[in-house]
């Protein structure tokens, strides 16, 4: 057919092959895998399917009409020959030429088809993302607007941040014999133990030299290392100087990969081959950001009618138009609209596949603790004096090795020095060592869970490695309305960062980036939670706009500008400050509460402890309390900040209080106020009474008055802690960010080891702006741990019990973020990377791991169900069902349930990929959210779970081997566990597994069974 030749129609398929990504068709990972896999079905459609299509609409429109005129056309013809006329003369024949001409030919109509679709789907793509951008006329654009007084509005407001990487963690290709091709990272763990370069060196991607390649099945592995090198060393000669190594070995002996040369050419080089196009492209850094939208399908359905009626069909002519014009104009659009709809059903199943994938709650492929020895069993000793792995990493980290026998004010006299290997008694004798169950036996590890009661509660915090939307999103039941205040120190998008969307839109990612984790972020904040952010003049317009934009204009408090190190520019003005914009989830809910953003004045803390301690030794003995009062205040160095709050204090008074409403007035009330035991007028005040003589009854009504043992002392009035001697906290802080540097480089000996940390005392100072003693506050952008090391170093202070939730994705998270964590836990001063003292406190927190999107993408296994559907339906399921369906098992799959403790994905951690055992009950913990009390492991092959849920509901799991315990076994194991007590005990029981576990329930009892695996999928893919 001629219209498949057109340049136009080819120039469509074009476009659409880039779109459909077919012109990756050899790549074999992620979402290439999936679509390379349908590829010969997306070609059938575009080569046949789609040109028959547009003939088919066009014909059913402008054909009829075409015909019609065509048959008036040849009988004017004829009845101009019969009248012996020229019918080139003929008025009539001129006029229906004039129509045909107006019509125009098929192939006009089809092509002009194919160049509108074409201008309208590149338009809207780029890179790999469609571009939100609303096209009004030329460089002119539309953005939604509802009538707000402000809008903010940005070019990619209706996508997904993705971007999680900066290289590409897998890399494969596959060659038309079906031979793979595929890059392997060796010696990977060099990442984990040095994460940052050295002064003038960088990593760099090199040929694994000590085996360069190895054929496995039928896939050909090149081995590759990323390690430091220094900075001269240019990535390309890296590259070139691997091809010319493999070129030979494959020549030599895997020529059936031979295909890996044939020409790849490009404008600068024409020689390049396949493998070259290869390696230029997984060396290559990911410097675009990556987005999935949120709408796709209504975006551009809304977008391809405006389209249309703007570019295609010209309103403002139709009345200057022919019909017959208009009828083809008609005829176009109907084509348009058809195939067009038809192409934007496809993409948008595309994109709402990688947009389930994306919300998909991931996950946990690992589960640890780390656990002070204070707080395990002694029972377990002598297998952790056996663990040698631990005792290194407790020498790496703590330096046990310098602990001695004697060793001055540290340690009293006779402890027993290290040794090896470790004793029961050393441990003893070292509460504060943080055991790490990820170097012991899963027997080992379930052991210390079923001896801690109420193991959720008795953690003190949780990290969490992965990527921080996919964090929040897990997080979601469990902790929704339960964060008490949140810090983020985000990226601050410098030149430096990552951030380089389409045409240089760095803010715009940014924008996009941290206005879907701080929706989340808001929905897990009680109604009296505060968040603070940190950033500088990057963004600092942008997000007091999206803060408004989703906490409302009302609920913004301020803006902290605290001064640090300035960032000298001779050439402009200094910037020496950074700023923290401060929101609260509802200001409202503030109202009537004894919550306030204020600070105590320095030391009043510690006086009111020392007083308060002097009062219980003491009681009502009001002289002795004044004599150890100021024998208190002696003791103190003169540097002592409580020192210099002496004067608030009514040492020379009776009892502890603060004479803050009992003063020097020039002009008292000069009542008389009776003691209560003797009746007698008390002394007054030189000057008189403060209080007027009702004001006065008020406070002696609510026992505010304090009075002496007899009439001859003055009363004072009574003021509590929690009501004295606050102050507005300062908007302006001054600090010298030297500072914490110099922590990070006395806890690990590397003052580079992390670039910028933030200083602890100062996310310690904002935290206890945002609450009390207790609660739990979390940190998405948890860095080198900051904020969990400030909330330790609060709790030892003041004995709070505050909880924290840390994510970080960054690879530092297992040389910085943890091992400093660890590290104040078990000594509060460090020097060198040394604790100068061994001076630690009672810890336990959880970390975990979760699978990633790349993971996600991954794990997809394609299964062709195509075949079930008759022609009249495989369009449909090509165009709208076609990934959902044959990719759901590797999603989701019943047959996990059978066996959930042998349940494996693939998993890439440290650029390596590996098959690993997942943490299925874990997982369902947090979808269902549960807040963990009991974990037990009763018999092999059965895991027991208690807890409530957030809605108090008592919950029973009961996890098994379905190979292992049947149904009757099942039965038999909660008759004998509780039979006593299922009804009053738990609300819902959840089993894995087919099951008759209703078979044993009595009629009085009103618990109900759910089938796990139904309630996981649920969950799984739930929409936040």
């Amino acid at each position: 057919m001629t219209h498949i030749q057109s340049p136009q129609f080819e120039k469509f398929k074009k476009v659409l092959r880039e779109v459909f990504m077919l012109d990756h068709a050899e790549l074999d990972f992620g979402i290439y895998r999936v679509m390379n896999q349908k590829r010969n079905e997306i070609e059938t459609y575009l080569n046949e399917l789609l040109a028959k299509q547009v003939t088919e609409v066009l014909t059913a429109n402008a054909g009829s009409r075409r015909t019609e005129l065509q048959t008036k056309l040849d009988n004017a013809i004829k009845n101009a020959k019969d009248l012996g006329i020229a019918p080139e003369q003929s008025p009539k024949v001129k006029e229906l030429i004039a129509q045909m001409e107006d019509m125009g030919t098929m192939e006009d109509l089809e092509n002009s088809v194919y160049n509108h679709l074409a201008i309208f789907f590149s338009r809207y793509y780029d890179g790999g993302d469609f571009i939100s951008q609303r096209r009004y006329k030329k460089d002119v654009y539309a953005i939604p607007y509802e009538g707000e007084e402000v809008k903010l509005y940005w070019a990619n407001a209706d996508q997904y941040y993705i971007k999680t990487g900066e290289y590409f963690k897998n890399y494969s290709f596959r060659l038309t014999n079906g031979k793979r091709v595929e890059f392997t990272l060796k010696e990977a763990s060099t990442e984990q133990n040095n994460n940052k370069a050295k002064d003038k060196m960088e990593r760099r991607f090199a040929l694994f030299n000590e085996l360069p390649i190895e054929e496995i099945e039928d896939t050909l592995h090149i081995y590759f290392t990323y390690e430091l090198m220094p900075k001269a060393t240019k990535q390309k000669k890296l590259m070139e100087d691997a091809y010319d190594t493999i070129k030979p070995l494959l020549i030599d002996g895997f020529m059936e990969y031979a295909e890996v040369f044939v020409l790849r050419p490009t404008d600068a080089d024409r020689n390049r081959t396949l493998l070259q196009k290869h390696l230029t492209d997984y060396v290559a850094r990911n410097t675009f950001d990556y987005f999935i939208h949120k709408d796709l399908h209504g975006f551009l359905t809304r977008e391809l009618d405006f389209y249309i009626k703007n570019e295609v069909m010209f309103i403002d002519d139709i009345d200057a138009q022919h019909e017959l014009k208009f009828l083809s104009y008609l005829s176009m659009i109907k084509a348009l609209k058809a195939i067009g709809g038809k192409i934007i059903t496809f993409l948008a199943s595309l994109e709402d596949f990688q947009k389930k994938l994306w919300l998909k709650k991931k996950f946990v492929t690992e589960t640890n603790y780390c656990i002070t020895l204070d707080r395990v069993p002694e029972s377990l000793y002598p297998q952790i004096c056996e663990n040698e792995a631990q005792r290194k990493e407790w020498v790496r980290l703590f330096a046990i090795n310098e602990i001695e026998a004697t060793s001055g004010d540290v340690f009293e006299e006779g402890k027993s020095a290290y040794t090896e290997p470790l004793t029961e008694k050393f441990l003893k004798e070292n509460p504060f060592l943080v055991l790490d169950t990820a170097f012991f036996s899963e027997e080992f590890k379930h052991q210390l869970i079923e001896s801690i009661d109420n193991i959720d509660e008795q953690c003190d915090g949780l990290l969490i490695n992965s990527e921080n939307f996919q964090a929040l999103e897990l997080l979601q039941e469990k902790y929704r309305e339960q964060i008490r205040g949140v810090y983020y120190d985000p990226p601050y998008n410098t030149k430096k960062n990552e951030f380089i969307y389409k045409d240089s839109m760095k803010h715009s990612s940014w924008i996009t980036m941290m206005n879907d984790r701080l929706s989340l972020t808001k929905n897990l904040m009680s109604n009296t939670a505060g968040i603070m952010i940190s950033n500088d003049e990057n963004e600092n317009t942008n997000l007091r706009m999206l803060g408004n934009l989703i906490f409302g204009d009302d609920n913004y408090l301020s803006e902290i500008i605290w001064e640090g190190s300035s960032k000298n520019d001779q050439k402009y003005l200094s910037i020496s400050h950074e700023y923290i914009s401060v929101f609260l989830k509802d200001k409202s809910y503030l109202d009537g509460t004894d919550i306030r953003w204020l600070e105590r004045k320095e030391g009043l803390d510690k006086i009111y402890s020392a007083f308060d301690n002097i009062r219980q030794l003491y009681p009502n003995d009001y002289e002795r309390q004044t004599a150890e009062i100021k024998k208190w205040f002696k003791s103190l160095p003169d540097s002592e900040p409580a020192k210099k709050q002496k004067h608030f204090c009514i040492a020379e008074k009776r009892g502890f209080y603060f004479p803050a409403d009992i003063s020097k007035p020039e002009n008292g009330y000069y009542y008389e106020l009776l003691h209560p035991v003797t009746g007698k007028p008390c002394k007054k005040p030189k000057g008189g009474w403060r209080f007027i003589e009702s004001t006065m009854e008020e406070q002696l009504r609510d026992d505010r008055i304090h009075f002496g043992a007899d009439e001859t002392t003055v009363p004072c009035r009574k003021s509590f802690l929690k009501e004295t001697e606050y102050e507005s906290p300062s908007t302006v802080i001054y600090l010298d960010n030297r500072v914490s540097t110099a922590l990070i480089k006395n806890l690990f000996n590397d003052k580079k080891i992390f670039d910028n940390p933030k200083y602890y005392l100062l996310i310690a100072r904002l935290i206890k702006l945002m609450g009390d003693r207790g609660g739990v506050y979390l940190d998405i952008f948890a860095g080198s741990g900051t904020t969990a090391h400030s909330i330790i170093h609060l709790n030892r202070e003041d004995q709070g019990n505050r909880k924290y939730i840390l994510c970080e994705m960054g690879d530092y998270f297992n040389t910085v973020t943890k091992p400093r964590i660890e590290k104040v836990t078990y000594s509060k001063d460090w020097k060198d990377g040394k604790p100068v003292s061994r001076e630690g406190c009672s810890h336990c927190f959880k970390y975990i791991r979760l699978e990633q999107y790349e993971d996600t993408l991954n794990n997809l296994v394609i299964a062709d169900k195509s075949d079930l559907f008759n022609d009249r339906f495989k369009e449909s399921y090509l165009l709208g069902y076609m990934l959902d369906t044959e990719t759901r098992g590797s999603l989701f799959n019943t047959d996990w349930f059978v066996n959930p403790f042998e349940v494996k994905l693939y998993i890439t951690r440290n650029n390596e990929t590996k098959e690993q055992v997942i943490d299925i009950v874990e997982t369902f913990n947090y979808l269902i959210g549960l807040n963990v009390e009991t974990m037990s492991y009763p018999q092999e092959g059965v895991c027991v779970v208690t807890g409530h849920t957030q809605n108090s509901k008592k919950i029973l799991v009961i996890w098994r081997d379905c190979n292992k315990i049947s149904n009757e076994a099942l039965n038999e194991f909660f008759k004998s566990r509780y039979n006593s007590v299922r009804n009053r005990e738990f609300d819902r029981i959840y089993v894995n597994g087919d099951n008759t576990l209703e078979n044993v329930k009595k009629n009085e009892e009103n618990w109900k069974v759910v089938l796990t695996e139904q309630v996981f999928k649920e969950k799984m893919f739930e929409e936040v």
